[in-house]
């Protein structure tokens, strides 16, 4: 990004809301000095920055000071082209009218040599986002929910059995062609992570419902979760590096081997053992005891399996 496009957009930033140097500094990937110049020579031409020192502040704009909205240039078109079709592969991805009008509203403002160059870069680089026959029905409501701050009553398919909870979604987010609702549950009273094709009812609440008392959740790395201590070869390595939660907190050692050391609540010690023993040899768990015994259990079942004569496949 050249000097006037940064300019720009910290003029756009600072119509936004109240920021401090540092913040844009980062938000640029330059170094303070620079925002600072950047800043100054704002002053200069006549933009009206203001500056406060000490705890809540920074730099501001005067709440009626606008600027023409500027045009996009080619990168910037085909960031928001890229984003618009990473989104449409998900399926029941939500607000399909807007993108639809937003892509047409896009490809008529480009002109033709920038709509060109914006399609090469769009032919030249994609969002692995994989497609899932799943079908998240619901994904409308439970974003309507999450955005009002309303409850819901929810009819949840998970992989054991269905059940009927009642929960005030908070976000939702797609990983891995899966849409997902981080939402509180009011039994129990936690917060917890749901795969929105899994939801097979929505209603409202009854009446009489009552919600039970949202408290903050603890942190992962609350003294009173369990803490999860593993070694892994390179291999394992390279295996816990797809993970998204996971890859950030791997140690790696001399020889392409790594640590894991992290905590998490109990009630996601099956999830970490369910994982682990998909590792096999390239992983080993040393703490805590009763993720081992959970992994060793999944290893006896697994050796049972197929100890066992395998019987005759049925037409």
């Amino acid at each position: 990004m050249n000097r006037i496009d940064r300019m720009t957009a910290i003029v756009l930033l600072l119509q936004e809301r109240p920021r401090t140097a540092n913040s844009i500094a980062e938000q640029f990937e330059v170094s303070r000095r620079t925002i600072l110049r950047d800043v100054q020579a704002l002053c200069e031409i006549g933009v009206p920055v203001v500056a406060r020192e000490g705890v809540g502040g920074g730099y501001s704009l005067p709440l009626d000071y606008t600027i023409a909205p500027p045009q996009l240039n080619a990168r910037e078109s085909f960031l928001l082209l890229l984003a618009l079709e990473s989104i449409a592969r998900l399926a029941d991805a939500p607000f399909a009218a807007e993108r639809a009008t937003l892509l047409a509203k896009l490809r008529a403002l480009l002109p033709p040599a920038q709509l060109a160059e914006v399609g090469q870069l769009l032919s030249a680089v994609a969002i692995d986002t994989p497609r899932r026959e799943q079908r998240a029905p619901w994904l409308d409501r439970v974003v309507a929910a999450a955005q009002a701050g309303e409850w819901l009553r929810v009819e949840y398919q998970s992989a054991a059995r269905t059940s009927a909870l009642h929960i005030l979604p908070l976000q939702v987010s797609a990983q891995g062609g899966f849409w997902y609702c981080r939402a509180f549950a009011h039994e129990p009273a936690e917060e917890r992570t749901f795969r929105v094709d899994r939801i097979r009812s929505v209603a409202a609440p009854a009446p009489d419902f009552v919600p039970a008392a949202r408290l903050a959740p603890k942190p992962y790395s609350h003294p009173d979760h369990p803490e999860v201590r593993a070694s892994l070869t390179p291999r394992g390595v390279a295996l816990v590096e797809s993970e998204p939660q996971l890859g950030q907190q791997i140690a790696r050692q001399p020889g392409g081997s790594g640590c894991l050391q992290f905590r998490c609540p109990p009630s996601e010690l099956a999830w970490y053992a369910r994982y682990f023993a998909g590792l096999g040899a390239e992983a080993e768990v040393h703490a805590p005891p009763e993720l081992r015994d959970a992994i060793a259990r999944h290893a006896r079942a697994l050796l049972e399996r197929y100890a066992a004569p395998q019987k005759e496949e049925t037409a």
